[in-house]
């Protein structure tokens, strides 16, 4: 019995290589991978993204770092000079009302004139320990949320949560009393 030796049969089909036998065509296989990795490096990539609440929270924690603030504080209020004039308005009305509080502490940023913004107060800001004010623009969060008062809550050096009085939020400030309420 003489053995023929018979190639694999091999035919040409669109861009690939068909395998008569097998009926597999490599091509496509490659094309599913190709796309495989884009998705992967695509769901890669944008996990990778920090949202904009976590960069707040991460600008305002390092910001935090760098400056003395007693242990007590729960409650950091930074207050733009420049911005949502409104929503300001309701942050000077609450420093007003609240600069003695030993658990929050104030800090002014973009400040134009401080002398106006003292007698908006009614008090001394050099004479109140929990208020500072940031010369050297720490505490600019760099987002779109720059303009509006922010409202932290802080443990151990860390911002816990914020959030800002803003047009969209206008109720800020309001819950921040009615915690502060509760507390008493």
């Amino acid at each position: 019995m003489k053995r023929v030796f018979k190639p694999k049969v091999m035919i040409m089909q669109g861009s690939g290589v068909l395998n008569k036998k097998t009926k597999k065509n490599p091509t496509k296989f490659i094309k599913y991978v190709h796309i495989f990795a884009l998705v992967i490096v695509a769901l890669l990539v944008g996990s990778c993204k920090k949202n904009v609440q976590d960069t707040e929270t991460d600008n305002l924690t390092t910001s935090l770092s760098k400056i003395q603030v007693e242990k007590q504080v729960k409650w950091i209020v930074v207050l733009p000079g420049l911005g949502c004039h409104g929503c300001i308005q309701e942050g000077e009305a609450f420093m007003k009302k609240h600069i003695q509080n030993k658990n929050i502490f104030f800090v002014l940023t973009k400040i134009s004139s401080l002398k106006i913004l003292q007698q908006k107060i009614g008090a001394q800001i050099e004479d109140c320990p929990n208020v500072y004010v940031d010369y050297d623009d720490l505490f600019n969060v760099h987002t779109d949320n720059s303009i509006y008062p922010c409202i932290a809550r802080i443990e151990d050096g860390k911002v816990i949560e914020h959030e800002f009085q803003s047009p969209k939020n206008g109720a800020a400030f309001y819950n921040l009393r009615s915690l502060l309420l509760a507390q008493k």
